[in-house]
């Protein structure tokens, strides 16, 4: 956390613009789907946020990664276990949309 005063001209991206095209989801808002790790939704944009962090800049993070990338955000319903697996499957999603596509050449 921050204050807003200290981000002066920054680029400031809220959970409304994670996604570059509205028809389509961000890795993290995906597995979050994917896998149904909102309860109560309390804390949901603080968690889908600070995992969409660490995914950009850590493309397999480990369990001690997401442990103190997601320090900070609490979740009253105790879904850990499932926003770990979601980190996991973002992270996933986002190494495969970038993985450069596979072209199958006929020999002959």
């Amino acid at each position: 956390m921050m204050p807003v005063s200290t981000v002066g001209r920054m680029k400031i991206t809220t959970i409304e613009g994670l996604a570059a095209d509205a028809k389509k989801l961000h890795p993290v808002q995906q597995a979050w789907c994917e896998l149904d790790v909102a309860q109560c939704g309390y804390c949901q944009s603080g968690q889908i946020m600070s995992a969409a962090a660490l995914v950009a800049g850590n493309p397999a993070p480990t369990d001690a990664d997401i442990d103190a990338a997601m320090d900070g955000n609490l979740c009253r319903c105790g879904t850990y276990p499932r926003i770990r697996a979601a980190v996991k499957r973002a992270a996933e999603i986002a190494r495969t949309a970038k993985a450069p596509a596979v072209v199958a050449v006929p020999k002959g």
